[in-house]
């Protein structure tokens, strides 16, 4: 690796890195392949960055477009060898006890594969903003407290995730635009696993490359952020922009709104109440049967009773959040007392 590298250097390590080893892969846009250069740079500027670092979701719309194979290769020249998959947990107790165990044995990558159930879990969600995760240990009565220094990483078919997991991600959209990707031909490396291999060492000088031009440069930060991520956004933006890779950061709108199922269940039912209610005050008892009609929230599919009390639950997780419609924005309030035992509820023009 040189000292100082020079533009003949960084234009080298580039290439090595854009056209040789990701030119096949069908990424939609410039920002698509700058998160997949960050991926394949993080585990060599890990110590670099003080704070957590997002999950990398590669989807695709098609099987067979080459996420699994992406995520191999740009693990490849870190580890040296294909990152072994876990099967994501359905639930939130799963997703604790797999996370506790892969960082107790110091797994660099938490690599959930083939993503086949939407990605909702509070204890994903807070390992994700962590530096240090603490659990306790089965079987014992010993509290683990263990850094989280892992890379996150996931790949799906159109995924669902929710919008607590949403805002700590970033995408990387592969799309061959064909039926059968899978049977695609005419490839730069047709057995790019064996190429990527006997090139490791290649790749491992570009990644330090492109890290160290950066450092030479004066460390700069990029001017983009991202929320919860702002070291992880400031250092790998600028190693990006110092080794004019463009687009860093510049899909996060197109994605939140690709993901946000569950804000697009909200904005249809507040529609609705809107339409019957306006801004009149009413209760959840009153408001169940426009939920009911409207089909936009899922209420569960219990008695009358039952999903009642669901509405009442998730609307007193969303009271005051504003939601964005098509004409106007509206905020979710609820009395501050409740009025004959039961809470009022209201919706109210946002400015």
């Amino acid at each position: 690796m040189p000292e100082r590298p020079t533009s003949d250097d960084v234009a080298a390590a580039r290439s090595l890195v854009v056209d040789e080893l990701l030119g096949d892969f069908p990424c939609i846009g410039d920002a698509e392949r700058a998160h997949a250069v960050a991926l394949l740079l993080l585990p060599f500027a890990r110590d670099l960055i003080a704070g957590p670092t997002p999950l990398h979701l590669l989807e695709k719309p098609t099987p067979g477009t080459g996420a699994t194979l992406l995520a191999d290769m740009l693990a490849l020249p870190a580890i040296g060898r294909p990152i072994p998959a876990m099967v994501a947990p359905r639930d939130d107790e799963e997703w604790r006890k797999l996370i506790t165990s892969k960082l107790r044995v110091g797994s660099p990558y938490m690599f959930a594969d083939n993503l086949k159930h939407r990605l909702d879990s509070a204890a994903l969600a807070g390992a994700l903003t962590a530096t240090a995760w603490e659990d306790r240990i089965l079987g014992v009565s010993d509290v683990a407290r263990l850094p989280v220094r892992c890379i996150w990483l996931a790949t799906g078919n159109n995924p669902a995730v929710s919008n607590e997991i949403a805002r700590r991600t970033v995408r990387v959209r592969l799309d061959s635009r064909t039926d059968q990707p899978h049977l695609r031909s005419g490839f730069r490396h047709p057995k790019l696993r064996q190429w990527a291999a006997e090139n490791r060492g290649r790749l491992v000088w570009a990644a330090l490359t492109l890290i160290r031009a950066w450092i030479v440069a004066g460390r700069p930060a990029a001017a983009v952020q991202l929320g919860m991520y702002e070291d992880w956004a400031e250092t790998m933006g600028g190693i990006l922009e110092v080794a004019g890779v463009p687009g860093f950061l510049e899909n996060l709108q197109d994605f939140y709104a690709d993901s946000d199922a569950e804000g697009a269940e909200w904005r249809g039912f507040l529609g609705a109440w809107w339409t019957k209610f306006g801004q009149t005050s009413t209760t959840v008892k009153q408001l169940w049967p426009v939920a009911a009609e409207d089909g936009s929230l899922s209420l569960g599919t219990g008695s009358a009773q039952s999903q009642i009390v669901t509405l009442g639950k998730v609307l007193t997780e969303r009271r005051d959040r504003v939601f964005d419609l098509d004409d106007r924005r509206l905020m979710l309030r609820r009395s501050s007392k409740p009025r004959q035992g039961s809470y009022q509820w209201s919706l109210a023009i946002a400015v």
